[in-house]
């Protein structure tokens, strides 16, 4: 058997819009080459809005649910990815500080919202609210300062037909946002180990400049005490000197050259 559903229902799915749920629900835990092929495809992006941007839209396909990801920007949460029908567009959409999300995110625990009084109490971010939903908070370990870093959470639900998330699809959404974690987590160190060699690297190269230009006064003083100079000893020293400072700029100028020119920054 080829899949769970024929090509047309597949077809009629993507027409319909991932607010569709088709009957029956896929076994999702057993497919775990599906996780593996999403694994593969996010680790190997180094954008960070690249791989969440997937992740949402593979969430969206393969639970056949809407997807969406706040992610914290300073001390707001504020959507930026989704996937599936929406009455209006939600990037940039702040998540209410009152809903039961920004409750969740704070925690830092997965929780999935069965029944509607789950949600009594709290505000909802979209206009026509939908109380059952999956919300699973993401980030990842600083290996640096081994400190937690929050970076936001996934939401999935099934729009307007209010459908619970089935502790299958569950399962699977904390899956993806763990791997989500991981791969972000590795993104954030690669341009940390970037930005540290770039800034050492330039260190590098305007102390070398500056201590090259020191020795060139060095060495024009040594210049100008030798044709004044009427005392041989001194004069024997200073030619010394003059040798020794000499040999030093020609070794900071091959550093430059291998550094680059300092000046082209």
């Amino acid at each position: 058997m080829e899949s769970e559903y024929s090509e047309k229902a597949r077809y009629d799915e993507r027409e319909q819009g991932s607010d569709h749920v088709p009957n029956p629900a896929p076994d999702l835990l057993g497919h775990w080459e599906d996780i593996l092929a999403i694994a593969g495809l996010i680790t190997t992006s180094v954008n960070r809005d690249a791989v969440i941007s997937e992740a949402v839209e593979h969430l969206a396909r393969r639970l056949h649910k809407r997807a969406r990801c706040a992610i914290l920007e300073g001390d707001k949460l504020v959507l930026r990815h989704s996937s599936g029908h929406y009455e209006s567009p939600l990037d940039g959409k702040l998540v209410s500080e009152q809903s039961v999300v920004w409750e969740i995110f704070k925690e830092g625990k997965p929780l999935n919202l069965t029944d509607e009084y789950q949600g009594n109490g709290y505000e909802h971010t979209l206009k026509n609210g939908i109380s059952l939903k999956a919300v699973v908070p993401f980030g990842y370990l600083d290996p640096v300062t081994e400190e937690e870093k929050n970076l936001g959470a996934l939401i999935v639900d099934s729009g307007e037909k209010g459908l619970p998330i089935s502790e299958q699809e569950f399962e699977y959404l904390k899956i993806i946002g763990l791997l989500i974690g991981s791969v972000v987590g590795r993104i954030e160190l690669f341009d940390q180990l970037t930005a540290s060699y770039v800034t050492q690297q330039k260190i590098l190269k305007e102390t070398a400049h500056n201590f090259r230009n020191r020795m060139v006064v060095i060495g024009g003083l040594c210049r100008r005490i030798l044709k004044l100079n009427t005392d041989k000893d001194l004069g024997d020293d200073v030619s010394l000197l003059y040798k020794q400072v000499r040999a030093l700029e020609e070794h900071v100028d091959r550093f430059e050259s291998y550094m680059g020119d300092p000046r082209s920054d």
